[in-house]
């Protein structure tokens, strides 16, 4: 059973401000069911949660001032969770003046800075005070990008990195209530949850607040639709491209992404953009019902913002709807790796990228890989040093989207031609959501010997246990292309020999013909 909580946020004054890998600190067995029960409340409250936000001007800063109202636990002890690391950056300095307001309430340290115990009456409301401030002491980029910007012009956070939650259920839905108070009128708001809403009732879970971002000032809103459902790109600065281009893009790759996964459950989605100094720099994050990008503002609508813009967009389905089991390490062969495969494949069949900007990316991964230090690691060693080693790091990557061109031709092969991959990511997907299921390389195993056959998932599972090199399938380009293994050493007449396949167009066929396309299922 749930009690009801009430979460209030005041920021006094006239404004107030906010941030490849994503990533939460924070245990989520923490977020336990603690008897949280709103029949039980000696206090009803219409909301479960709600946030007042108002801005405060100190003499040099800008600060939000924040009361955080809930129901206390019936033992007349609450946990809280406060911001701690995220992003690689401890955002539990930003908080500052944390007291309580209502009566007979007490703050209790405990060996975690960002937790601490609330002791109050059993089951009365707990009011707490706090503020948060901007603790950047240098320019916005990428590596502090997560922190809270907060300045006289404009303000972004992230959820992880602004709100103070009691330690409830994680991902039970609430109602919470957030308002927005005493912001400058020229202001445009735009957040996880709307666009120009000064008061916002939303059903939401924990899980999905911490995730969200919010905005506002100086951004310009643009709108498009897509099956009818709202998408809008709030954006701020000057840039080489105009809002509508990049709000176009959008449109285009979340068309063809939903219309993949035939899913149009999506009544809202935003995506921010942030400038960042940095030359050709570029980073982003998914959100709650949103992205965020971060660009340098020399950036430009090219392969490598449609390429990342896409990735991410992808994840939606491969990493949150569908969920992986821990360690997710040992997966992300298939989590990241398959999604760099369809990033592009969607791309190209959204005609947003050409087929020879797709073969030659594709023959750079396979130069990357076949060239790689790293390639005949395990995955167990892939698992435990992904965070800490550059080369681990691309590994599954590369290692992903190389099989998942193999095993395409494979499917397609084991079929007679009636299935494809796709068919095996469509069936994942509805397995997740009518049987919740948690994909493992176990799940995994299984899915890859119904579509292709023990061969192919045999030369998988040594890749991933025994560490031997990938071998390209002959057909995975399909049938206008031939494959080619070249030679090459390192130091000339010394090193390594490698040899590395390419893909090459055979000869006096037209890459744009029907039969080339048609592999690629490009309408």
């Amino acid at each position: 059973m749930i009690k009801k909580f009430t979460v209030s946020l005041f920021i006094s004054g006239l404004l107030f401000l906010p941030s490849l890998i994503r990533g939460n600190s924070y245990s989520k067995e923490t977020f336990n069911d603690t008897g949280f029960n709103s029949s039980q409340n000696k206090k009803e409250n219409v909301y479960d949660l709600t946030y007042s936000i108002e801005p405060f001007y100190d003499i040099k800063k800008v600060r939000f001032i924040v009361t955080v109202e809930f129901t206390g636990d019936r033992s007349g002890e609450t946990k809280i969770l406060l911001p701690g690391d995220f992003g690689g950056k401890n955002n539990f300095e930003g908080i500052k003046f944390l007291k309580p307001l209502s009566q007979n309430t007490f703050i209790v340290n405990t060996d975690k800075p960002e937790q601490k115990i609330i002791k109050h009456p059993p089951e009365e409301n707990v009011k707490l005070y706090y503020q948060v401030e901007e603790i950047r002491d240098d320019d916005i980029e990428l590596g502090n990008h997560s922190l809270v910007i907060l300045n006289k012009t404009y303000f972004q956070f992230l959820g992880e990195t602004f709100f103070i939650l009691p330690m409830r259920d994680w991902y039970s839905n609430y109602k919470i209530l957030i308002t927005w108070n005493h912001m400058p009128f020229t202001w445009t708001l735009a957040n996880s949850f709307g666009i120009n809403e000064k008061v916002q009732n939303i059903t939401a879970s924990l899980a999905q607040l911490s995730g969200s971002i919010f905005m506002g000032g100086d951004f310009r809103i643009t709108k498009k639709t897509v099956n009818g459902n709202p998408v809008y790109l709030s954006i701020r600065g000057k840039w080489n491209f105009s809002d509508d281009q990049l709000s176009e893009l959008a449109k285009e790759i979340l068309t063809i992404e939903r219309n993949f996964w035939n899913d149009h459950e999506f009544p809202y989605y935003m995506i921010s953009v942030t400038p960042i100094e940095g030359d050709g720099e570029q980073g982003g994050i998914s959100r709650t019902n949103a992205y965020a990008f971060y660009l340098a503002t020399d950036r430009k609508i090219d392969y490598r913002l449609k390429r990342l813009l896409a990735h991410e967009i992808f994840h939606t389905w491969l990493g949150d709807k569908i969920k992986f089991a821990e360690p997710e390490a040992l997966s992300y062969w298939f989590k990241e790796g398959f999604c760099d495969y369809y990033t592009r494949l969607l791309l190209l069949r959204a005609n947003i990228i050409t087929l020879d900007q797709y073969v030659k990316e594709y023959n750079n991964i396979l130069y990357a890989y076949y060239t790689s230090s790293v390639r005949n690691e395990k995955n167990e060693r892939v698992a435990n040093e992904f965070w800490t080693n550059q080369n681990i790091m691309k590994l599954p990557y590369m290692r992903g989207d190389i099989i998942a061109h193999n095993l395409n031709a494979s499917i397609y092969k084991n079929s007679n031609g009636s299935k494809t991959l796709d068919d095996l990511m469509l069936d994942l997907f509805k397995r997740s959501k009518t049987e919740s299921l948690i994909v493992s390389n176990g799940i995994l195993s299984a899915l890859i010997r119904f579509y292709a056959g023990d061969q192919a998932l045999a030369e998988i599972m040594k890749c991933l246990n025994s560490g031997a090199s990938l071998k390209s399938n002959p057909d995975a380009l399909g049938p206008c292309f031939d494959l080619v293994i070249e030679s090459f050493r390192k130091l000339w007449f010394i090193g390594e020999l490698f040899e590395i396949p390419t893909y090459v167009l055979k000869p006096d066929i037209n890459p744009n013909s029907k039969k080339c396309l048609e592999w690629f299922r490009v309408k």
